[in-house]
């Protein structure tokens, strides 16, 4: 019976590599974002210069804008197969098919047949596809999350155990600041399924994730004279997120003019001010804060970015019940404990945004297939329901021109976009 399943999950990664491989090989267009500064920080690592930029910002040296772990990735293999982004796309590809199995082991601790579901569902997912051929963090981002999730989502918590996800929430952090968000999360988790006896475990997670996490940050002061955790580019967000017109309204939202640089040459001014900016604009205007709370859910939510994503379309109802079913269960409060609280920091605190939702789209996923399998098991009407939504959706897909100029049309007269 073990052979079998084994079988079946090798078939399931070699799918899912060759559906991520296929989809660059089309070379359909992918954004370059942030692309240009992780491969200058990853060059400027090889020929010996540190962990610096300065091309995106006017000569000025950025030591800590990004966290180390993603230009580190790519340096790696820089430094063994030269400066060769197929390189890089092919070893994501292999990372987007780790992490497909990934959550067939998240899932199958809790219902076999919504395991497999949600692997072949994330197997061709198009969003999670795609991003493997970007020269960007969210593939490897989305792998680590998930080795978190598998790591202290179980019912064991031998040391093992607790020492892998504290090392892989850490290279989260380090990654993407957001992924301390784990930690929280876990402690949560642990105090809802075992009370204050669960002490120990989540102090064990703490201490291995900061021991990861120290070395950087040891590094960031002796560049700074200033702690910095990780990054210093929270500030930034915060502010760019929060005031009268931010960024995540605007088409070219997210630069910085020279004149700041000029003002404030060093990354902690800036921080400290764009920190003091944006938490400012939270205290003094609440009824607008309000509003941007409310702008940036329904942007986290939104289906037509760039176009219409058939795929989050599908699975996000199924998502809601699932979590509403399930959430509170002790073997999915791990789960529904991050998606919560992300969702919450995201809409608060930075922006409603694809690039924050993606990484979460895997547990939206897995709590689909949880809520599919339980009723399509129950009752033969479910399926009905899920033949007809199925095909609701492949009929926007035809007409998605017509339907995405209905709905910027009703965003814009509620004064939403």
């Amino acid at each position: 019976m073990l052979s079998v399943v084994y079988l079946r999950l090798v078939i399931l990664f070699i799918l899912s590599f060759l559906f991520r491989i296929a989809y660059f090989w089309i070379d359909i267009p992918v954004p370059e974002q942030d692309t240009l500064d992780y491969q200058e920080l990853a060059i400027n690592l090889l020929n010996g210069e540190g962990f610096v930029s300065r091309e995106n910002w006017f000569g000025f040296p950025m030591y800590s804008w990004r966290p180390p772990v993603y230009p580190a990735f790519l340096a790696s293999i820089y430094f063994l197969f030269g400066f060769n982004n197929t390189a890089v796309v092919v070893v994501q590809c292999l990372i987007g098919a780790t992490s497909v199995v990934l959550l067939w082991g998240v899932m199958s601790r809790i219902n076999t047949r919504a395991a497999w579901l949600a692997a072949v569902f994330m197997s061709i997912y198009e969003p999670l596809i795609s991003v493997c051929s970007e020269v960007m963090s969210e593939a490897l981002f989305i792998f680590l999350i998930l080795l978190v999730v598998w790591a202290l989502g179980g019912k064991s918590r031998k040391l093992p155990s607790l020492v892998l996800g504290g090392i892989a929430v850490g290279l989260c952090a380090l990654t993407r600041p957001v992924g301390l968000l784990l930690l929280p999360s876990y402690a949560i988790a642990i105090y809802w399924q075992v009370g204050r006896s669960g002490w120990r475990n989540i102090a064990y997670v703490i201490i291995v994730t900061l021991f990861v996490i120290c070395p950087w940050t040891l590094r960031n002061y002796q560049v700074h004279g200033a702690f910095v955790p990780i990054s210093t580019h929270g500030g930034f967000i915060v502010a760019q997120s929060n005031n009268f017109d931010p960024a995540w309204r605007k088409e070219q939202g997210w630069g910085i003019e020279k004149e700041i640089f000029w003002n404030m040459p060093t990354e902690i001014e800036r921080d400290r001010y764009w920190w003091t900016k944006g938490l400012s604009f939270i205290r003094d205007h609440p009824l607008v804060y309000a509003q941007l709370i409310f702008e940036r859910l329904i942007r986290f939510f939104y289906i037509f970015r760039p176009s219409y994503n058939i795929f989050f379309a599908f699975i996000v109802p199924f998502f809601i019940m699932g979590m509403w079913s399930y959430g509170r269960r002790a073997d999915h409060v791990l789960h529904s404990t991050f998606i919560a609280i992300s969702i919450f920091v995201f809409c608060t605190l930075l922006y409603g945004s694809t690039r924050f939702r993606l990484p979460l789209e895997p547990l939206f996923i897995g709590f689909g297939a949880l809520y599919i399998v339980d009723k399509w098991m129950q009752c033969s009407k479910h399926r009905v329901f899920v033949f007809g939504y199925v095909l609701f959706h492949i009929l926007i897909w035809f007409i998605e021109e017509e339907m995405r100029a209905l709905v910027l049309a009703l965003l814009q007269k509620l004064g939403l976009k």
